[in-house]
């Protein structure tokens, strides 16, 4: 594990999941910092991996202190991660899901998407969320609209970024951010979505 102090963490911290059209590099620290979108030769949305200051990322993580382990759960790329604070134990399950082709046709489904579940098995965690999108390697900011229970939506040049979660979010000033925290007990779960579509 690396230093908390070096904001770089090495490649091998890094897991990933994936969708067969694009893919997502998850730190131990549960931050998304990679990801393009909708294909893996397409501009970044999440670049923290380059540039940790202006990258951007979506976190989810304890908000004090934590050990963590991680795994993938049985022959899936379904990632578990498990952080262990002094209070409790947080279990986050991240994934990218597939659907088979003609749904795509005939249902309403996202171009692409990441399912994030976080829950906390033990205990009492506070669990901690940022969601900082920076499209096309960090060039664009972009600005989410808040839709009330539809969500935060975001439009960059013809394509809408939708984050929904269960734990309350809240817009930074300049509407670039979103953050939130939230205190589970055990058994507690909240879900958390990131959709790209055109």
């Amino acid at each position: 594990m690396h230093s908390p102090d070096d904001p770089y963490a090495p490649i091998e911290d890094y897991a990933v999941i994936g969708d067969c059209a694009s893919a997502a590099l998850v730190g131990a620290d549960g931050a998304i910092d990679w990801l393009c979108w909708p294909r893996f030769d397409s501009p970044s949305v999440f670049a923290a991996l380059l540039d940790a200051e202006r990258g951007g990322r979506f976190q989810v993580r304890p908000k004090k202190e934590f050990s963590v382990e991680r795994r993938y759960m049985g022959d899936t790329n379904v990632l578990e991660t498990t952080f262990t604070t002094e209070t409790g134990v947080l279990r986050l399950t991240d994934l990218m899901p597939v659907g088979p082709p003609e749904a795509y046709r005939r249902e309403l489904w996202p171009t692409r998407e990441i399912l994030r579940r976080v829950e906390c098995v033990e205990g009492t965690v506070t669990a901690r969320v940022v969601c900082e999108p920076r499209l096309d390697y960090a060039q664009a900011d972009p600005v989410f609209d808040d839709r009330g229970d539809h969500g935060f939506f975001c439009n960059h040049d013809g394509a809408v970024l939708v984050v929904r979660s269960e734990v309350p979010l809240r817009r930074s000033t300049d509407r670039h951010v979103l953050r939130g925290e939230q205190t589970l007990q055990a058994g507690d779960r909240r879900f958390l979505s990131l959709a790209y579509d055109e």
